[in-house]
């Protein structure tokens, strides 16, 4: 190969790169878009009923001899609800953080294999020369 065909090729190489980083940034944005639309949704829903039900027990404990019941029913409940908050939030970013890991070893070997093909074309050049 001459010089200028070996140049022709690292610029390939390079451009195969951009490539890569480009389709692992979109996949990133994509994922986190993704979760965002599948857990987001939820964990507002949840979290509008928490306030409603925190501002609830707010006023039976200032009632609490009237409504005592009613704060023996929403006491579990606002539990439940920050317990589910909790879990989505922390299964979402488990998630997250899998998704992420995954596209980068992915760009992580297929940079891999184009860096070895860099050496060896750049190994070539040096030879040439």
């Amino acid at each position: 190969m001459s010089d200028e065909e070996l140049r022709d090729s690292i610029n390939l190489i390079a451009q195969k790169i951009v490539e890569i980083e480009d389709a692992a940034k979109k996949k990133m944005n994509y994922v986190r878009n993704r979760l965002s639309k599948d857990y987001d949704d939820k964990i507002r829903q949840i979290e509008e009923v928490l306030e409603k039900n925190q501002y609830k027990l707010t006023e039976i404990n200032k009632k609490l001899e009237f409504l005592s019941s009613n704060k023996k029913e929403l006491e579990p409940m606002i539990k439940s609800l920050e317990k589910k908050r909790k879990t989505l939030r922390k299964e979402k970013q488990t998630v997250l953080d899998k998704k992420i890991k995954a596209i980068r070893d992915e760009k992580k070997s297929k940079m891999k294999e184009i860096n070895k093909k860099i050496k060896i074309i750049e190994k070539e050049l040096k030879n040439t020369n």
